[in-house]
């Protein structure tokens, strides 16, 4: 049940009967780089040079925004992690998310809380002329791979869900995406657009290219933007 202060506590029992890796080994990166590496691969993960800060966003799917609290450590220290699931398999994306955030109650005690506070959000709806999202293929690896470049920026979707879009659309757009669309299927997408406002640019903006290539509409609204409130959290246990 969620109180009037809007709070839904997280059970960390959940966590613990998610799936877990079999192995990881977790060491201090002092080299005082600024690039984060994220690799997955054969159900291997490596991890090169990241924060807490770093790992909470990618086990939730968060914008800076929606993590509050959290030690003075939180963004500053960097850790790198190998860790295995012991099978073959590649990890899909929603995998990925649960087996981090099993590695974040087992190796740093985190302790957390999920709030709705309120906001300025988009809200991703249904064109008026239907969506052109493609069914996720059966085969394949899911995931969602974006590049910017001089000529502009692209997104591919391929399997995932239209909550993934949303999730990654407000990771451009720096503010939170709710999605309203009703579709509950995985789909495929492509997507591209002009990161800035260029005359010389020939690619619409992102809100523009959503609606054209993708049959879908971006609003702006109020409403409740979901933060994840760090109770507790320790430096990583010994490997």
């Amino acid at each position: 049940m969620i109180c009037h202060a809007a709070i839904l506590l997280i059970s960390l029992n959940a966590w613990a009967q998610g799936p877990k890796f079999e192995a990881a080994a977790i060491h201090p990166n002092k080299t005082g780089s600024s690039n984060t590496r994220i690799s997955v691969s054969g159900g291997r993960l490596v991890i090169t040079n990241a924060s807490l800060k770093t790992l909470v966003r990618n086990a939730w799917d968060l914008l800076p925004f929606q993590i509050a609290g959290g030690p003075s450590w939180f963004d500053t220290d960097m850790f790198d992690i190998t860790a295995t699931t012991g099978r073959a398999g590649e990890l899909s994306h929603e995998e990925l998310r649960l087996l981090l955030r099993s590695l974040l109650d087992e190796r740093f005690a985190l302790k957390a809380h999920f709030e709705d506070r309120p906001g300025s959000v988009y809200a991703l709806l249904p064109g008026k002329n239907g969506t052109r999202l493609k069914s996720g293929e059966a085969t394949g690896t899911p995931g969602v791979n974006t590049s910017k470049g001089a000529g502009g920026a692209k997104m591919q979707g391929k399997g995932e869900p239209v909550s993934t879009l949303a999730s990654n659309l407000a990771n451009q757009l720096g503010r939170y995406v709710r999605d309203e669309t009703g579709l509950t299927g995985k789909y495929d997408w492509v997507l591209e657009w002009a990161p800035d406002a260029s005359p010389e640019s020939t690619l619409p903006s992102l809100i523009s290219a959503v609606q054209e290539q993708l049959g879908l509409r971006l609003e702006p609204a109020r409403g409740s933007v979901p933060v994840l409130v760090l109770d507790h959290v320790e430096q990583p246990s010994a490997n």
